[in-house]
């Protein structure tokens, strides 16, 4: 009998909770709102100017891409891979000195030279739809010098700890 009496006690105490969920949601109570958040700022949505340096290439044709956003964002991302890296945020000046070591130093938007070879480096500009690219690695061929020098100062940016591997 007290066996009995437990479980129908158990029994009406679960009933009315259930009853006054119910009632709560058949007095009107509105959900609460969901907020929109902001979307993340990746490379694949920023309108702005953006640098791209990277290499690739060889038997497994991956390749490495590093991207910095004309705020200061610096973002990683290998071709396997489906999203970008955060790596860090660049001071406004180291920011500003890339992108005019690119535009004006090297004139990137008149420079004509893709080259690529097996493997490859190169020197990419974007803002919006326009898109200017500099590759080279072909052994026949020599690379306006400015853009090693662009590559090397650029991966120095990026401690080694924190390159994609």
């Amino acid at each position: 009998m007290k066996h009995l009496s437990l479980t129908l006690f158990s029994f009406l105490t679960v009933s009315n909770l259930l009853y006054a969920q119910e009632g709560i949601r058949a007095a009107g109570d509105k959900m609460p709102e969901v907020r929109k958040t902001a979307i993340a700022v990746t490379p694949a949505t920023y309108k702005q100017r953006q640098i791209m340096v990277g290499s690739g290439g060889g038997i497994t044709g991956a390749s490495t891409t590093y991207y910095l956003l004309e705020n200061g964002k610096l973002f990683g991302k290998r071709n396997r891979d489906t999203n970008f890296t955060y790596i860090g945020q660049q001071t406004a000046a180291n920011t500003k000195r890339v992108f005019e070591s690119v535009e004006v130093n090297a004139k990137i938007k008149t420079t004509k030279f893709d080259n690529p070879g097996n493997m490859y480096k190169f020197v990419q500009w974007r803002k919006g739809k326009l898109n200017y690219k500099v590759a080279w690695g072909a052994v026949d061929k020599t690379v306006p010098t400015t853009y090693p020098k662009i590559y090397d100062s650029f991966m120095a940016m990026i401690p080694a700890s924190l390159r994609l591997k």
